[in-house]
């Protein structure tokens, strides 16, 4: 069995209410704020050491991080309690109820107003003061522990966004302590279900799961979040509206799951953990070389024709955010090229692994992934136990498929990559994985 130091801590990250909201860009473009608080936000950490080796993961119920938020924030924790930063893990939920965190990408910036960005850099400074206190505290209150491993599938959850009949990853991992005193937990899904006429604080479906899994532990237990490959994943053609009530009911559902998960735990083999930090140098997408103005007036084209004929409200809401992001994003055509060619041809995007004991790996990855890679990897990992974890140590947009990129769906549009940077990234971590645990 696997014996390390091991804490947990939680932040409440709340703000007063005016603050940006991340996510949709209705809300940009309509000017509109938070109105208040529907559920208050967290920051959560997990620290564990083997006495050599130590690692920090904190999940924060915000939309993503920027790039140089990461180089921050690491810098800032690792001064005050001296985890090296290449050990400091930082993922976000990806919930679109939370203050806006991101000003990088040009397809959120140029929505943004200069007192949205002002507003938008304020809330950074607060997060990055509680996400250091989440670090310290978890550190501090490490104790030696027996970490335990947990397995379930979560059924009427989430779906694939684009086609429900096509891939879905409904498998929750849990890793906790013998003491449960909280846990990382696994999971595959947008937390999307409030909409973008949603004015107030929440962390959407993950608040109300969070209540049932306090509830069957105790009000000190920490959940720490990981969202996977979810680029494709979310509830919209499981959920019955967009509702408060609806978020309520399938946030319950994930967590009655984690909590009988909780009570069917086995050890974790082994005597230490490790961490590897890769770097993929891949290709930036070439709008030219696209033909991309010529193929989204036609796909404007298309989609318009396809509203008529949508028979669902997924449907409809599937169609309606395509033509809406293409037409925003054709008329933002030029900012769009030019914010490319900042990166030059190529980009470099950093990819970091946690080993923990012989059978588990955690893979910490910037971007959006869709479903069917992070399937991959996780069935072709010589590691028996890999989670994915997205939206972690910064964010670079969606990874999406082929037939996306031909389709020109939303995702897409929201990509700075090019087709054949997810053969290279998959390739990278695979042959990290390959090995096993090592």
């Amino acid at each position: 069995m696997l014996l390390v130091l091991i804490g947990f801590s939680e932040e409440n990250i709340t703000p007063k209410p005016g603050y940006p909201l991340g996510g949709y860009i209705e809300r940009f473009l309509a000017k509109q704020r938070a109105k208040g608080t529907l559920n208050d936000i967290y920051a959560r950490a997990m620290y564990i050491s083997d006495g050599s080796e130590e690692a920090l993961i904190i999940s924060a119920e915000v939309l993503a991080f920027d790039n140089l938020f990461i180089t921050t924030t690491r810098r800032v924790i690792h001064e005050a309690t001296g985890i090296p930063k290449e050990h400091i893990m930082l993922s976000a939920t990806h919930t679109h109820s939370a203050p806006a965190t991101i000003a990088e990408m040009i397809l959120f910036k140029s929505f943004l107003t200069p007192e949205d960005l002002k507003l938008t850099q304020e809330y950074n400074e607060f997060l990055i003061t509680k996400l250091l206190e989440a670090s310290k505290k978890a550190k501090d209150n490490a104790t030696q522990s027996e970490l335990l491993l947990g397995k379930g599938r979560v059924k009427n959850l989430c779906t694939n966004r684009i086609d429900p009949n096509l891939e879905k990853d409904d498998e929750i991992v849990i890793l906790t302590d013998s003491e449960r005193r909280g846990s990382i937990i696994s999971f595959t899904c947008h937390p999307t279900v409030l909409g973008a006429d949603n004015l107030l604080y929440s962390g959407d479906f993950l608040s109300y799961t969070s209540q049932v899994i306090k509830s069957c532990t105790s009000d000190a237990f920490v959940p720490v979040y990981l969202n996977g490959a979810a680029g494709d994943q979310s509830t919209r053609f499981v959920r019955k509206n967009q509702s408060v009530e609806e978020a309520k009911r399938l946030g319950e559902i994930l967590g009655k799951e984690v909590c009988a998960v909780l009570n069917n735990l086995v050890p974790i083999e082994g005597k230490s953990i490790r961490i590897k930090c890769l770097t993929a140098e891949v290709k930036v997408r070439n709008l030219e070389e696209e033909r991309f103005r010529e193929r989204i007036e036609k796909r404007i084209k298309e989609l318009e024709e396809l509203m008529k004929k949508a028979s669902s409200e997924g449907e409809r809401r599937k169609i309606s955010q395509d033509l809406f992001t293409a037409q925003l994003i054709l008329g933002y055509y030029e900012e769009f090229a030019n914010f490319l060619k900042t990166f030059g041809e190529k980009i470099r995007i950093g990819i970091d692994i946690l080993f923990i004991g012989e059978n588990v790996a955690i893979v910490f990855i910037p971007l959006e992934l869709f479903c069917r890679y992070g399937l991959e990897i996780k069935r072709k990992s010589g590691v028996e136990t890999t989670i994915v974890a997205c939206y972690s140590n910064g964010y670079y947009g969606y990874l999406p498929t082929e037939t996306i990129y031909e389709h020109l769906d939303y995702e897409a549009l929201m990509c700075v990559l090019s087709l054949s940077s997810s053969e290279a990234l998959l390739k990278m971590i695979l042959s990290e994985l390959s090995g096993g645990v090592g």
